[in-house]
C-alpha cells in the first residue's frame, strides 16, 4: 500500500467536516485495482483509484458513483451499497473518490467459510438463487437508465485484444481474441446493463445465507448480458482457482445456472462458449497485464508476478471455448 493514511484521514476530516467522528481508516483492498477503505466512526466505505498503475483504467470515480446510484435507484435491480459523497478534486486526498454505505456481510471465493460448509444443502441452493437472480435482475433493467455507453461483444473482444497486445501476451491468447473480433458471437437481444465481474466473490452475505449486496462495479457498462453469464461459467471450468462453495451439496450446476438465467431473463444462451472465450481471454489479458506491470517495475504488487503461474489455465480455457 502506497498511501499515507494520516494524510487521508486529515483530508477527509476537512472535506467532510466530521471532526474526530472519523476515528481511523482501515485498508480493505489495496494495490490491485480500485482501492477500498473502511472509515471507522463514520461507518462508510471509501473508494479510490489504485495508488500504483492499475489493471483496469480509466478509473472514473464519477462514472462508478453514477452506476451505483442508478442501480440503487432501480426498484427491481440487485442490492447494492448506497452511495454518498463524490469528490472529483484530486487535491483533497490525492485522488478523486466517493463514499458508500458500509454493508454488513462476508465475501468468499477461495475458501468456503465454516458457516456455509456446516449448513444444510438448502442454504447453497438459496444463495445461488439469490446470486443468479441478482445478475438476471440487472439484465432486465432498461439500458436507457444506465449511465454508460454500449459496447458490443466485438468491441469487448477488441478492447481486451488491445490490452493483451500491450502486455505481450502469448500468441495463443492473441489468436483467440483476433478471431472473436472477426467473428463475434450472436447477440441474445438488445443490450442491457451488465456488471462485468459478477462472480460469487463479489457478493456480500449474511451468515444465514442472505445476499446483502453485489459489489465491485468498476467494469460495469451496457452490453450483451451473455458476457456476464459466460463470466460466471468460468468458475465451473476452473474449479481449483476461485470456486469455493461450488463443491457443496445444493450448489447449482452449470446447467442449472444457465437454465435459471434463461428463465429469469427470457433470453436464450446461444453461442455461450464463444462468449466464455471472450471472458476467459479477458481474464487472461488482465493477468498478462499484471505480470507485465510487475516485470517492468511499474507496479510492486507481488501478486502480479504470481499470476504468471495462473495465466496458462485461462489461455487454455479461452482456446477450448473458442473452438467450441
Amino acid at each position: 500500500m502506497a498511501r499515507d493514511l494520516v494524510r487521508l484521514c486529515a483530508g477527509l476530516r476537512d472535506y467532510l467536516g466530521c471532526g474526530t467522528t472519523l476515528t481511523a481508516i482501515v485498508p480493505l483492498s489495496t494495490g490491485h485495482s480500485n482501492e477500498t477503505y473502511l472509515l471507522e466512526g463514520l461507518e462508510r466505505i471509501l473508494r479510490l483509484p489504485p495508488s500504483e498503475e492499475g489493471l483496469l483504467p480509466p478509473y472514473d470515480m464519477a462514472a462508478q458513483h453514477a452506476v451505483l446510484a442508478a442501480v440503487g435507484a432501480a426498484a427491481e435491480g440487485p442490492p447494492v451499497p448506497a452511495v454518498h459523497e463524490l469528490c472529483t478534486d484530486p487535491d483533497v486526498i490525492g485522488d478523486p473518490f466517493f463514499l458508500m454505505a458500509r454493508v454488513a456481510g462476508e465475501a468468499f471465493e477461495y475458501t468456503t467459510p465454516a458457516w456455509l460448509a456446516a449448513a444444510p444443502a438448502t442454504m447453497p441452493e438459496r444463495m445461488c438463487a439469490q446470486w443468479i437472480g441478482a445478475v438476471a435482475a440487472l439484465h432486465r433493467l432498461p439500458a436507457a437508465t444506465f449511465p454508460a455507453r454500449p459496447r458490443s461483444a466485438a468491441d469487448e473482444a477488441r478492447h481486451w485484444l488491445d490490452v493483451a497486445r500491450a502486455s505481450h501476451a502469448e500468441a495463443a491468447l492473441l489468436d483467440v481474441l483476433e478471431d472473436l473480433v472477426r467473428r463475434p458471437p450472436a447477440p441474445s437481444g438488445p443490450p442491457t446493463p451488465i456488471h462485468g465481474d459478477p462472480k460469487h466473490g463479489n457478493c456480500l452475505w449474511s451468515r444465514d445465507g442472505e445476499l446483502r449486496a453485489l459489489v465491485d462495479w468498476e467494469m460495469a457498462g451496457i452490453g450483451e448480458p451473455l458476457l456476464d453469464l459466460a463470466y460466471i461459467m468460468q468458475f465451473f471450468d476452473l474449479r481449483d482457482l476461485a470456486s469455493a462453495g461450488f463443491e457443496l451439496p445444493g450448489w447449482w450446476t452449470r446447467e442449472r445456472t444457465i437454465e435459471e438465467w434463461q428463465r429469469a431473463t427470457g433470453r436464450e444462451a446461444r453461442d455461450l462458449l464463444r462468449y466464455e472465450a471472450i471472458e476467459a481471454a479477458k481474464i487472461g489479458a488482465i493477468l498478462a497485464l499484471g505480470v507485465e506491470l510487475h516485470r517492468s517495475g511499474r507496479a510492486s504488487d507481488p501478486r502480479f508476478a504470481s499470476w504468471a503461474a495462473v495465466l496458462p489455465a485461462y489461455t487454455a480455457l479461452a482456446v477450448r471455448c473458442a473452438a467450441g
